[in-house]
């Protein structure tokens, strides 16, 4: 009730022109969230001239900050995905091309909405040699790294009970889409299995391996993506 009465008198209030502020101009201690450590440090400085607390940009941190800073608090602040004008295409330092398939429980993955995290993107096979080989070392990167990266593991040319079946056998827990029909295999021209591509936070290519590989060689990919 309190928020809703401070934006009621903040709309009555004189408007001055100044952008507009949001959830993350109130976020102080940049905690991800307007909470109440925000509202200790805003009231520190209440009745100054900081320019950190001057919401409506008057010069003089008043209650009309107050009034906006109330409506924002408790919001989680959101922080827009990374972009890049790198051109898309299947080379090392070109934005990769995006697909939407299904994960092995019905949900949808779309690789664009991964942006703001590096991803593996593993094309494999149940039916490929190569690929079973390297997967005990995918799920040893899985568990050491998968708060710093996503992987993804791309099924080709198998069914979902098949992937399922294999998947739960040997107890892999890194994210598995199906794509059955050759949609991002073809997009991304995968003639050989494995094939793996590192991308950085912005989805742009760093890393192509083509064969199977060791948790070293998966390790030094990933902190490449993630320092890219």
């Amino acid at each position: 009730m309190f928020k809703y009465i401070m934006t009621l008198c903040f709309l009555l209030l004189p408007a001055y022109v100044h952008a507009a502020p949001t959830a993350a101009d109130c976020d102080f201690n940049n905690s991800g969230k307007v909470d109440f450590a925000d509202f200790v440090a805003f009231s520190q400085g209440y009745g100054t001239t900081q320019t950190q607390f001057d919401l409506n940009g008057d010069g003089a941190v008043n209650f009309r900050d107050f009034v906006i800073f109330a409506q924002f608090y408790g919001q989680t602040v959101t922080t827009p995905p990374p972009t890049t004008d790198a051109p898309v295409g299947i080379q090392v330092g070109m934005q990769a091309p995006d697909f939407t398939l299904r994960t092995l429980t019905g949900e949808s993955f779309n690789l664009y909405e991964q942006r703001g995290k590096p991803v593996f993107l593993n094309f494999w096979g149940t039916w490929c040699g190569p690929c079973v080989v390297e997967m005990p070392d995918i799920q040893k990167l899985q568990n050491t790294m998968s708060d710093s990266i996503q992987i993804v593991g791309i099924g080709v040319r198998d069914t979902r009970i098949q992937e399922i079946r294999f998947i739960t056998r040997y107890g892999y827990t890194w994210t598995f889409v199906l794509d059955s029909a050759g949609e991002a295999s073809n997009t991304y021209e995968v003639s050989s299995y494995p094939t793996s591509l590192f991308l950085d936070a912005k989805g742009v290519i760093v890393r192509v391996l083509r064969g199977s590989r060791n948790y070293e060689t998966f390790l030094e990919a990933t902190r490449q993506a993630i320092n890219n």
